[in-house]
């Protein structure tokens, strides 16, 4: 299960990254991005991709990982982490203790 909170503030993700460590998650299970960075033109400077493979990409095509949030979210940093369902309450509780201002479950 993928839990996404979103946060204004880097700090509040910073905060929630250092908490989900303590827990026993691992960095590597996490993705933290910007959407501010997403708008970036990838034309001129594709060195600025994050290069992460979601389900809807086909070979070869390569998108932010924020493009599957536009919808929903406009700002503020993301950090999505893969967790086994069991821990889904106590990994959104605790981010709405860091601040998120939304908390999506995929």
């Amino acid at each position: 299960m993928r839990i996404t909170g979103v946060f204004p503030r880097k700090e509040q993700a910073s905060a929630l990254v250092d908490s989900l460590k303590n827990m026993g998650f691992r960095r590597e299970n996490m993705i933290v991005t910007d959407m501010v960075k997403s708008d970036i033109d990838y034309e001129e400077d594709p060195g600025e991709i994050i290069d992460i493979k979601t389900e809807r990409e086909g070979l070869g095509e390569k998108e932010p990982y924020t493009d599957a949030f536009e919808d929903e979210v406009e700002y503020g940093v993301l950090v999505s982490v893969e967790i086994p369902e069991k821990d889904a309450a106590r990994v959104m509780e605790l981010m709405e203790q860091n601040g998120a201002v939304k908390i999506m479950k995929k």
